[in-house]
């Protein structure tokens, strides 16, 4: 069954959401095999999305996703980067 996640995370700025983008840009060569992921920058949001047609692979790369998030807001803000994330409601893209 092909599943598809996107998560969209706003920042506070586009320089905050900038500097998440490149932070959870994939460090690895390829992707597991069957999964597509991509991101993209729109303002001060960066949106990804992680196709699988494996149910488990593509919900356990949105968790790993939101894991990074909460390390990345924890770490921005000790770096003296500011407010990280919008507590705003999150669009649908």
């Amino acid at each position: 069954m092909k599943t598809e996640v996107v998560l969209a995370i706003t920042a506070s700025s586009a320089r905050t959401s900038g500097a998440l983008g490149s932070v959870l840009a994939p460090d690895n060569e390829g992707n597991p095999k069957g999964l597509r992921f991509s991101s993209q920058r729109r303002g001060r949001s960066t949106v990804f999305r992680a196709t699988s047609e494996s149910p488990s692979t593509a919900l356990s790369t949105a968790v790993s996703i939101l894991r990074d998030v909460s390390l990345f807001q924890e770490v921005w803000l000790l770096s003296g980067g500011g407010a990280p994330l919008s507590q705003k409601r999150l669009d649908r893209h």
